[in-house]
């Protein structure tokens, strides 16, 4: 089981001082989100194009003007953790995690640390409804984007 400052060693990473080193990440198997990105179960996908992780971890989403970044890594003893990118657009790619294994998306500064247990996952973008006087328009979500209402 990973604890916070575990999880960001992985990057390289110290924890912040606002945050609490030693909590424990929970591994959770259902949808989940992580600052602009949601991981959501799908079905396996036999024509994926697999590849497994880099020891370092993948570089999922960099921070776009802080600098923070969402890392996917192997969780203890996840040799077999998978990844497949996706063709673009709001969905970034997908995760395979096998039968008693573990994976962890890291947030290198605000969000903490996901434990992503045994499935097939989407990494999703979020996107929000920008209403405007003259038109709506969608537009993706990032960490460093605020939404001030009236």
């Amino acid at each position: 089981m990973h604890t916070y400052a575990s999880a960001l060693a992985l990057s390289g990473i110290t924890v912040p001082a606002h945050l609490v080193a030693d909590a424990t990440v929970p591994v959770l198997s259902g949808p989940q989100a992580q600052g602009d990105l949601l991981l959501l179960p799908v079905p396996s996908l036999p024509g994926a194009a697999w590849t497994r992780l880099p020891a370092d971890g993948l570089q999922v989403v960099k921070g776009e003007a802080t600098g923070n970044t969402h890392w996917l890594h192997e969780g203890f003893d996840s040799p077999g953790v998978r990844w497949a990118p996706s063709g673009g657009g709001l969905r970034v790619g997908y995760v395979l995690v096998p039968d008693g294994q573990s994976a962890l998306l890291i947030h290198t500064d605000e969000h903490g640390a996901n434990g992503i247990g045994p499935g097939t996952y989407a990494v999703q973008r979020k996107r929000a409804q920008a209403v405007m006087v003259e038109y709506r328009a969608a537009r993706q979500v990032s960490d460093d984007t605020y939404l001030v209402e009236d």
